[in-house]
């Protein structure tokens, strides 16, 4: 890690250095989240590569879409199988780095949701990925790192 100033670290500087700390497991009982650090060090080596050619606008809403799908992925498993694991990793640090570029991006997910806006089929499908999501009004959270309606 070279001496920069603060202001000159960008968030792919950022991310690089979450892929190497991710990558060292050196982390106490490392074997234990092995298929967590896998999914997470996938992750943010896909994305260091698309934050060098796509616009931020490109680059979260492609996240947003690829963490609806791993979500659906993951919903289908059961937590201990380690395939779960690695999905949670991979989607857990795409909402950590959409969170550095747009910091209300968690929170305006949320916020949309917990307010009953109406969503038409059109704009159902986008936010879901399909109309025929998983999640359903009476259901729970799941953790599965969707975007819930309630």
């Amino acid at each position: 890690m070279d001496d920069k100033l603060v202001c000159q670290i960008t968030v792919l500087d950022i991310a690089q250095r979450m892929l190497a700390f991710h990558s060292r497991d050196e982390i106490a009982e490392a074997a234990d989240y092995a298929e967590y650090n896998a999914g997470t060090c996938d992750a943010l080596k896909e994305m260091c590569d698309d934050m060098k050619n796509l616009t931020q606008t490109g680059f979260i809403e492609k996240y947003d879409e690829i963490s609806l799908i791993k979500g659906d992925e993951l919903f289908g498993l059961d937590e201990d199988d380690p395939n779960a694991q690695y999905l949670q990793g991979y989607c857990s640090i795409i909402e950590d780095v959409l969170s550095m570029i747009n910091p209300g991006y968690t929170y305006d997910q949320m916020t949309m949701l917990e307010q009953g806006i109406a969503f038409d089929e059109a704009f159902e499908e986008a936010f879901y990925g399909d109309t025929e999501h998983h999640h359903h009004d009476d259901e729970e959270d799941c953790c599965c790192g969707h975007h819930h309606r309630h």
